[in-house]
């Protein structure tokens, strides 16, 4: 059942008016912005530098967030593993603000990134897909395969702001985005990740402003609260979906995946939303044919012709996932929000 009140109104019947001036705190990216904004309820609002609909594998800072940054007390962000664009900017932007990235804070288990297109750890597949897509790129040229190459050699497919082409996909390298480490990024996506960062938000914002330590150690006690009782009500919907065959649009899900018991298949791109190219096409077409697929999750990022290729001649269902909260207003009801709509993606999906 979703929460009878959205949540900023349940934060204010803990929460009260701030004790003193508040602090000026900027947030890189959507969902993390969500969380700050529930531990900061009634004592400010911070500053989201991404703006709405923005992924952050496409963004880069504008004249504004430098304003904003060097105007910070706390500058809350993901890490490098996930913007990079920041962690070139902080140090010069932002010298004397505290800064936070949640990707090193303790409390929660860190999932490795994860390159082929079929997981080894899903279905029992893993190893071999993981030969037919070495396989798929001694012979992509192959019959049965030729628009997956000819669509990985054509498509026009959203590419970052760096400039840098990525690398060919059958390399199974990580692009510069994951330069922060072998770490799977999105973590967000697991509630209990999620509480263990507002745990952390909590204190480090009492150190910055004791003031309303007690409001900011209430606020996330409230949310944790409301997100535990989100993920059992999730918990039931989705148990039997368990097992299912599926693919992601991009390795973006694990989180999700573990704590939900939904173990995906595969992934169409790399963690870091990379373009797929021909052997990985290749490869995915073989498991969607084999008919071992029967749902591809996609996303706002993933060009719907890619999709639609991938699904073409097969029984495959889809669904709209959004695990960066981009067609979600921003503040504190966007995180909830997220989590209840990407279950409901992955009901319609798999159901």
């Amino acid at each position: 059942m979703r929460p009878t009140l959205p949540v900023a109104a349940a934060f204010a019947l803990v929460t009260s008016p701030a004790l003193a001036e508040t602090p000026s705190v900027v947030v890189d990216t959507a969902p993390l912005h969500s969380l700050v904004a529930r531990v900061m309820a009634g004592a400010g609002t911070p500053e989201l530098l991404l703006p709405p609909g923005v992924s952050p594998h496409d963004a880069a800072l504008r004249p504004s967030d430098a304003r904003h940054l060097s105007q910070a007390d706390m500058v809350v962000w993901t890490g490098p593993a996930l913007v990079p664009w920041l962690a070139e900017s902080l140090a010069a932007l932002a010298p004397e603000a505290e800064t936070l990235a949640m990707l090193d804070s303790d409390g929660w288990e860190r999932l490795p990134l994860r390159e082929d297109p079929a997981f080894e750890t899903a279905h029992g597949r893993g190893d071999a897909a993981h030969d037919d897509d070495h396989d798929a790129g001694e012979h992509e040229e192959t019959e049965g395969h030729g628009e997956a190459s000819e669509y990985a050699d054509h498509a026009e497919v959203p590419q970052d702001d760096h400039g840098d082409d990525h690398p060919p996909d059958d390399e199974m390298t990580q692009t510069d985005e994951h330069a922060g480490g072998d770490t799977d990024p999105h973590a967000w996506l697991d509630p209990q990740v999620a509480a263990a960062w507002m745990t952390r938000l909590a204190e480090a914002l009492a150190e910055i402003n004791p003031e309303n330590a007690t409001l900011y150690r209430d606020n996330a006690a409230a949310a944790i609260a409301a997100d535990a009782d989100l993920s059992a009500d999730i918990s039931e919907r989705l148990a039997s979906l368990s097992g299912l065959p599926y693919l992601v649009p991009h390795d973006a899900y694990q989180y999700f995946e573990r704590r939900f018991g939904l173990p995906a298949t595969g992934a169409v791109s790399l963690s870091d939303a990379s373009a797929p190219g021909p052997a990985r096409l290749a490869a995915l077409r073989e498991m969607i044919e084999a008919g071992s697929i029967t749902c591809i999750l996609t996303d706002p990022e993933t060009p719907p012709d890619l999709v639609a290729l991938l699904r073409e001649n097969t029984q495959a269902k889809t669904a709209m996932a959004d695990p960066d909260g981009l067609r979600l207003e921003p503040g504190p009801d966007l995180y909830p929000a997220l989590i209840e709509d990407l279950a409901a993606a992955f009901e319609s999906c798999l159901g």
